[in-house]
């Protein structure tokens, strides 16, 4: 899923996303709260209609944003057992997020797959932080899905699916606890919470294969911010099926292009002459229509019209990939 964080993945129109065989985007609860509330969304009657799209939507919590502010910037806020409560980036105005009032802003968003809100922490904290981590994001679990239940009960809407997020950092235990705790409490699919990539930039393969192996694989299991096809690759081995990252678009925009072949810088001097697509083996609009001189120039003069064209591609080559992989080539 692109990161289409306020209805929109930069540089693209409604339009051009769907080309690139995008079935899901995932949209950022925190943001939208601050922006919009539940009560405007609802009355815009949700970010589907809003952005024109046809697709499915996946809302996160807005923990892992919560946790960025409150834990990594000083005197924005604070995390209680009942919630969390922080000062808007936006305006200044004090806000409180529950996991009652994340449900209520996501079911206005009118999302097919809502997340827990979670008490996010970095994957190499303390045991004592990663103990309260699953304490909090157990309780909170057991209250969204029971007020989840009531709004799905009490209002005329669409199925929709409801996920949880399992912590616990590093330890093991910990990660046990907490997935035996939310399957205990009962959701349609499970997501490892927390960060996937450690300091040095490398894949915690170990904990995501570890956490993978506590849950059924009838049940959709979804690694949150993995993001590189190779770290894809790794993760549906290890039997996640869902992935999000800003990495295919953000790095779009600075000219990292994947192909077939590997990465491909399109801002080198040695492009600036070449005819050729971006990838003979994508059929995307770009590599159909424009060749890697195009590109390169329209970056080099920055062009939005280059930022499109190589957004246009990665998410193209993003789609294959997925494709492929379900298929069993993972190519």
């Amino acid at each position: 899923m692109p990161d289409a964080t306020l209805g929109a993945v930069r540089a693209l129109t409604t339009g051009q996303l769907e080309e690139t065989g995008t079935e899901m985007i995932v949209v950022n609860t925190f943001h939208l709260l601050l922006m919009y509330g539940d009560a405007l969304m609802t009355e815009l009657g949700g970010i589907k209609k809003l952005m024109g799209w046809k697709g499915r939507v996946l809302s996160d919590s807005g923990g892992f944003q919560v946790y960025s502010l409150i834990h990594q910037k000083k005197n924005m806020g604070k995390i209680t057992s009942y919630g969390a409560y922080f000062t808007s980036p936006r305006d200044g105005r004090k806000v409180e997020l529950t996991p009652e009032s994340s449900i209520d802003m996501q079911c206005a968003i009118g999302s097919d797959v809502l997340i827990t809100l979670d008490d996010c922490r970095h994957s190499d904290v303390s045991r004592k932080d990663a103990e309260e981590s699953v304490r909090n994001t157990t309780a909170w679990a057991r209250r969204a899905r029971k007020h989840f239940e009531e709004k799905i009960r009490e209002t005329d809407i669409s199925p929709k699916l409801h996920f949880a997020v399992i912590q616990g950092g590093s330890y093991e235990d910990l990660r046990k606890r907490s997935a035996e705790e939310l399957q205990e409490i009962g959701f349609d699919g499970y997501c490892f919470g927390g960060w996937p990539i450690n300091s040095r930039g490398t894949l915690e393969k170990e904990i995501l294969e570890y956490t993978s192996g506590l849950l059924p694989d009838d049940t959709p299991k979804y690694a949150m911010g993995i993001g590189t096809p190779d770290d894809i690759r790794v993760c549906f081995t290890l039997g996640y099926k869902i992935f999000d990252c800003v990495l295919p678009t953000r790095n779009a925009r600075h000219g990292l292009l994947y192909t077939h072949d590997g990465e491909l810088r399109i801002q080198k001097a040695e492009f600036a002459r070449d005819q050729g697509p971006i990838d003979p083996k994508c059929q995307c609009e770009t590599c159909t229509h424009y060749s890697r001189a195009y590109v390169h120039h329209l970056l080099e003069m920055h062009e939005i019209t280059g930022m499109t064209l190589a957004t246009i591609h990665n998410l193209a080559y993003y789609s294959d990939l997925l494709v492929s992989l379900s298929e069993g080539s993972g190519k």
